[in-house]
């Protein structure tokens, strides 16, 4: 009954037409939206609807949030789901925006055990239980340039966590559970490495070292490269490439080669400040702190 219900709200949201402006905005302001097929561009305009409506939209620190706003952010959101189904994000309940970025509680425990509570500034959070905390300040920012630096895929790829979608898998069959194991020994020994030039005070040549924090961070980071600089990344890592390319079902690669656009990729990513973006996890982060 709930599915019928589901499959009717949603034949309702889509039975208008897309909104001229949003293309236009679109257009504009998310620049992996310019990459896209025709028949790409279709199906993210359906997706994005459906994910607006879906969502709980909450506007923060004076914001005044519209829903051509909301359409930028759900466009790149949607991004990562166009070779899955937008369902992936039905844990998702709550967005919030803040219009830059916010203050967070932070608390850390060192090696010793003593904990130490201070406030720090983000761009953005994503929680386990479904929510995501964005700042529109840097996320207009970065959706208009192709540089490996977007909040808004940072974010909700926390949300699609390759590791949890592991952990969380049942009944898989015996190649399922071979490729699950393969995705995790790339994932893992990516963020060994990371970790190692960090230590060293080396940057890898196309993943931002904010990934060394831990491995859902690694995830994301990976994520932001695979669709912003996915040639350079398939070039240096094409193991990690394949894995997301089979993950998310995609070819962002190609994408780009069509329009001509890898020869463009930038050799250095805006690297992250390593507090203004966190992901509330289960795992623990690299250095003792909750990743």
């Amino acid at each position: 009954m709930f599915g019928w219900l589901k499959r009717r709200r949603r034949a309702q949201i889509l039975s208008e037409p897309f909104p001229a402006e949003w293309g236009g905005l679109l257009d504009r302001d998310v620049a992996l939206w310019r990459l896209l097929s025709d028949a790409e561009r279709l199906r993210l305009q359906d997706d994005l609807r459906i994910f607006m409506a879906e969502r709980n939209w909450e506007p923060c620190g004076g914001l005044e949030l519209t829903d051509p706003m909301r359409a930028v952010i759900a466009g790149q959101a949607c991004i990562l789901t166009l070779g899955r189904s937008v369902d992936a994000f039905d844990h998702v309940r709550t967005i919030l925006v803040y219009p830059d970025r916010f203050f967070a509680p932070e608390v850390e425990e060192d090696e010793f055990g003593v904990v130490t509570e201070s406030c720090d500034d983000r761009e953005g959070e994503a929680w386990e239980r479904g929510q995501v905390v964005l700042s529109w300040g840097d996320l207009r920012q970065d959706g208009r340039r192709l540089d490996g630096r977007n909040l808004v895929l940072h974010e909700f790829s926390h949300q699609l966590d390759l590791l949890d979608f592991i952990a969380a898998a049942r009944g898989v069959t015996k190649e399922e559970a071979e490729m699950h194991r393969r995705w995790r020994k790339v994932l893992l020994g990516a963020y060994e490495a990371l970790c190692e030039l960090d230590d060293a005070g080396k940057k890898d040549p196309v993943l931002d070292s904010y990934g060394a924090e831990d491995e859902s961070e690694c995830f994301a980071v990976s994520t932001e490269a695979f669709f912003e600089r996915p040639v350079r990344l398939r070039n240096f890592h094409p193991d990690l490439y394949r894995v997301l390319s089979e993950y998310y079902n995609q070819d962002p690669a190609v994408r780009m080669e069509s329009t001509n656009q890898g020869a463009n990729e930038p050799e250095q990513e805006r690297t992250r400040d390593k507090k203004n973006s966190k992901k509330t996890s289960h795992r623990k982060g690299r250095k003792g702190s909750q990743g």
